[in-house]
Formats: C-alpha cells, structure tokens, sequence
C-alpha cells in the first residue's frame, strides 16, 4: 500500500516539478557561465585586435613615411630643384642618404627606361609588374606598393613607385620613380612593438611570412614549419572574419585576431592559445557554482511546499473519479449517480458533472450502437451479393468484349489471306491444268507431280477456308430441322475410312431443333474428322443422341489415345493444334458455334481409352407439340 502511494499523483507531481526546477537551475546556470565565458573570450579577442591594430600602425606608419619621403624628392628636385626633371645625380644623391634604399629607375610617361641607379634585386620581374605599375601611377595617378620579395636569407625588400609630374599643379604625369627598399628597419620597429603575452606575424600579400614575434632584427630568415602550418590553418578557417577560434593541425585551438595594411594588402595576425580564456573564466566560476546550489536547493524547497499544498485537493477527488470510472469499465450496465462522487466546486467538479453525463450517454448509445449493429450486418451481407453479381457480369462482358476483338483481328488477317493467296493458287492450279493438256505423252512421273501439286493447291485452299470459316461472323440463319435425319444425312456425306466401325445410337425419339444448319453441320463434321484422325485409321466411331426434357445431347465418340490434361483446356484455343500439318481452327470453329447457339459442349476423355464430345442444344418442338418452343 505505501509503495502504491509513493507511485501516486502527489509524489509524481513532486518528482516532475522538482526535476524542471533543476533542470532549469541547471539550464540556468550553465547559461551564466557560458555568458561569463564567452565574455571572457570576446575580451581575450578584443585585446588581440588592439594589439593587431598596432601593430598595423606601426607598419603603415613606416610606409606612409617612405612614401611621403618619395613625394617629397619629387616634387624637390622638379619645381624646386633647378631643373625640370629627375636625373641620375638626384637618384644617387637619394640612395646615399637613405641606406634602406639599394635601387632606383626612372621611366617616362611612355614605359621607357630613362636611368637607373644601383642593382636591381634578381628576385623582382619587372617585366610582368611594367604593365602594373604603368597604370596604377600612370593612368591613375596613385602610389603603387607591390608585394614582397625575398633579398637574402635573413633579408626582404618592397617594391614601390611613384608618380611625378613637372610642376605641381600640373594634371599629368612626366615619370615614375621606382624603387626597391630593403625591410630591415620596418623589422626592427616591428620587434620592439611585438607584444610579450601573444604571438604575432606580418603576412605580405602573396602569404609570405616577413615578420613574426621572436624572429632575429624583426624580419623572417628561415620561417619555422609549425609557423607556416599556422598560417595555414589561420588563412583556411578566419577567411574574411577579423577574429576567432582556430583549430591547429596538432590538435590545439588558438583565438586569432586579424588587421590589414590596405596600402600594400599585408596583414598582421596576433593568436593566443584559447585555454587563456578557460584559465580566466576557472578563477572566478568558484563563488558562482556555490550559488547556483543555493538556488537550486531553495527551489527544490519551494516546489516541495507548493505541491503539497495545491495537489492533495487535487488528487482526492481525482481517486473517487478514478474508482467509479473502474466500475463503469467492469460492469456493463453501471450508471455513476452524482451521489457517488465528491464534488468540489472547481474545475474538477464540472469534470465530475461531465463524467456522470458521460455514464448516462453512454448507456444509452449502448443500445443505439447495438441496432446499428444489426442493421449494418444486414446491409453487409446484401452488399456483398450485390458486388458478386456485379463481378460476376463484369467478367462475362470482359470475357466476350475480348472475343470479339480477337475475332476482328482474325477476321481482317482472313481477308488478306483470301485476296493475297487464293488468287496466286488459282493461277497455279490454271497453269498445272495447261500443262497437263500440253504433255502429249504420258509420264507416270509428270502425273504423279501434277497430283502432287493439285493436293497441295487444295489444301491450301481449304485451309483457307477454315481460317475465312472461324473468322466471319455472319447473321445465324435459323431453319427448323429434324435431328435425326440431319445427323444420318452428315454421316452419309462424311467419307468412311477403311479400317474404322462407324456406330449410330441416335435416339428413336425424333426432336426438332431450330439451328443455322450450315454452321451445326460444319460444327459436326469438324468433331467426327477429329475423332477419325485421333484412331489413325482404326477402331469405333460412335455418334448418337440423348433426347432430355428441353434439351437434346448429340454425341460422337472414338477409341482413341485421349486427350491428355494439358491438351484439353487449350484445344479450343484458335490456331493451337498438336498436329504436324494443320490450322488448329477445327476445334475453335465448333466451339463458336457451339456458342452462338447458346449451346454448351463438354468432352469426356481418359488416356487409352478414347474421348467423347457432348453438345447440349435446346428442343424447338417434339413430336405432337404443336407450339412448343414457338414463343421461345
């Protein structure tokens, strides 16, 4: 029983509430000291950007004096310098007060060369930078800063050109001064203004590495592969952001912060290990897990109280709904009556109401559902007979629409045999009987040739015959004949085969059918010369009747081989046959008019013993009858 109350709504409540309010703590508290980490992180970033800045500054500051130290021999030595352009002397005056500059070249405004002092460095293609250089300063009028190339080993160098014009107001330009400035004394400012606490790289255009913290007189001699493979992994993750987290290819994170030189499109990138910002963020998460612990346990505290105050008025009556729910479960007339209950006058209370109308509903849709029950079933099993018949007449008017379009085919292919072959017969058996008449000697093997081809020519007109047979479909003519009369007339027309017993067991009633007589007979003739062909010329053909009350059963057997299984639900099939020569019509043509005649046909057979064929055809009048059949 106590564990049953422990299991109960009360302490669940409890449970639930108290796991939200830690998961909320929790939630929370994780929430402030991601804050406070990434708070930490942003000022560890904030610093390197300050420091990448600076040192961006320090660099450009360098450069924009070297530049503003061109501009200013420039416009010296043309509106000031008692001459109206540039000469060799000016150029060596330059270089020997400035060591940092180890060439200078002077070309006019059309790319030619004018004069030249000092080396050119090797590393530099002047040929490809001519085009460059000429419209930048030529064109635009603009200071161009190259990239960078490397001096020596411990050395690099900056190309830089300038344009000048004759006087300074002057709109065009007469010349480019160019020239190649060695870094060392960049290298050194750089050093001296690399901070302690961070690392840090000068990175030119082209992604060479010219400057890092630690490398000798400020300048990058030979650059270290752990440096290179950060630069790498810095270049492939920062992209186009200005700071972030990167990953190394040794497995260790760095926040890296980034700032660009725009004159020479260089960049200074100043990284720290990402731990700093955890180190930091360790110190003084100490004080706030102990608050976090305080809060959860008062909240704790707070859900225990409040449960047990709002719950238990909850569950009480939700244990007496519970117990009459059960009786209206198990017992299948049970009513709840408001008598049953406790109810208070809140939410559960109109729950209560709704419960007790339910129960009376309830017992009366029990009867309701009951009748509809029946109802349902009947109607059911009327439909069901409904859609058998339905299927039943869907698959007959399938069954004949699919004849019939099987006759059409065959009867279109009919006429083109009859016009395609028949014609070209005649003209042989025309051309065999001119030749006949031509011999005037006989020879006993000319004549058995022209027997030869007159059989073949008539057989090939009878097979004609059939397939022209089975596929024309023509009106039925209905004639009124005697039975018995017309089936001995049939057997007398019917050639006997020597070796063969033909037996007549026609009824002696004698009954009158009203048939297309043509089609019957050829139906009949098709039967006895499949019977006489299954005996290969001996044993019993037996062809009789059997007179019923409406119908009559005209028979013929023999004492053939059979017909095995397989044979027998494909024999009427038109163009099957199991003959070496024949149409595999014979078969097929009775049983069309088997069918036309809404007649029906069944076949006897058992292997080595022979086989019957039964056709079924209604009586149109007996003997006596003076109407029967006549309304039919």
């Amino acid at each position: 029983m106590k564990i049953k109350r422990f299991r109960g709504l009360f302490f669940k409540a409890v449970f639930v509430l108290s796991l939200i309010s830690a998961v909320l703590a929790f939630v929370i508290g994780f929430h402030v000291m991601r804050v406070d980490s990434l708070i930490l992180k942003n000022e560890v970033l904030q610093r390197e950007e300050a420091a990448a800045r600076r040192l961006a500054s320090s660099a450009l500051s360098h450069l924009s004096r070297t530049a503003q130290l061109f501009s200013v021999f420039t416009d010296l030595h043309t509106d000031f310098g008692g001459h109206d352009f540039l000469n060799l002397a000016d150029l060596d005056y330059l270089r020997s007060r400035n060591p940092s500059i180890f060439y200078l070249a002077v070309w006019n405004a059309s790319g030619k060369k004018l004069f030249s002092s000092g080396t050119p460095a090797a590393s530099v293609s002047y040929s490809k930078l001519f085009p460059v250089i000429m419209d930048t300063c030529i064109k635009q009028g603009r200071d161009y800063v190259g990239h960078v190339y490397r001096l020596d080993e411990n050395g690099f160098l900056v190309l830089m050109a300038f344009p000048f014009r004759q006087h300074l107001d002057d709109d065009n330009v007469q010349g480019v001064l160019v020239a190649e400035l060695d870094l060392h004394e960049m290298g050194r400012t750089l050093s001296q203004a690399y901070p302690l606490d961070m690392d840090a790289m000068l990175v030119g255009a082209d992604g060479e590495i010219i400057s890092y913290n630690g490398a000798p007189d400020g300048l990058a001699g030979e650059v270290p592969a752990e440096l290179t493979q950060k630069l790498l992994a810095i270049r492939e993750q920062l992209g186009d952001e200005n700071s972030g987290e990167v990953d190394l290819p040794n497995g260790k994170k760095i926040l890296v912060a980034k700032a660009a030189l725009p004159l020479a499109g260089w960049n200074i990138y100043v990284d720290q290990p990402a731990n700093v910002a955890s180190q930091l963020f360790l110190k003084n998460t100490f004080h706030s897990s102990w608050d976090v612990m305080v809060i959860v346990l008062g909240m704790l505290l707070f859900v225990v109280g409040v449960s047990y105050l709002v719950i238990i008025p909850i569950t009480r009556p939700l244990e007496r709904l519970r117990t009459a729910a059960g009786r209206l479960r198990d017992e299948e007339d049970a009513v709840i009556k408001t008598s049953d209950l406790d109810i208070p006058n809140n939410e559960i209370g109109e729950l209560a109401q709704v419960v007790v109308q339910m129960s009376e509903g309830l017992q009366a849709r029990r009867a309701e559902i009951l009748n509809a029950q029946e109802q349902l079933s009947r109607v059911n099993q009327e439909l069901e007979k409904r859609v058998e018949e339905r299927t039943r007449e869907l698959k007959a008017a399938t069954s004949e629409l699919v004849k019939t379009e099987r006759l059409a085919a065959i009867g279109q292919m009919a006429s083109i045999i009859s016009h395609e072959i028949r014609n070209p017969l005649a003209v042989i058996s025309n051309a065999t009987r001119l030749l006949k008449l031509l011999v005037t000697s006989p020879n006993p093997k000319a004549v058995k040739q022209f027997g030869i081809i007159e059989a073949e020519i008539k057989q090939a007109n009878s097979i004609i015959s059939e397939v022209l047979g089975y596929a024309r479909t023509r009106e039925l003519m209905l004639t009124t004949i005697d039975l018995n009369s017309y089936l001995r007339e049939i057997l007398l027309s019917q050639p006997v085969v020597p070796g063969l017993t033909v037996q007549d067991e026609i009824d002696p009633e004698s009954v009158r059918i009203k048939v297309d007589a043509e089609e019957i007979k050829q139906a009949l003739r098709n039967v006895i010369s499949n019977a006489v062909e299954a005996m290969q010329g001996s044993g019993t053909l037996t062809v009789g009747t059997r007179v019923g009350r409406r119908v009559v059963c005209i028979f013929v057997s023999d004492s053939g081989p059979g017909i095995p299984d397989e044979v027998r639900h494909k024999m009427f099939a038109p163009f099957f046959t199991t003959k070496a020569r024949g149409t595999g019509l014979g078969l097929a043509v009775v049983g069309k008019a088997i069918s036309r005649h809404k007649g029906k046909l069944f076949i006897k057979s058992e292997l080595g013993k022979g086989s019957c064929f039964q056709i079924y055809l209604k009586i149109y009048r007996k003997p006596g009858d003076t109407n029967y059949g006549e309304t039919n």
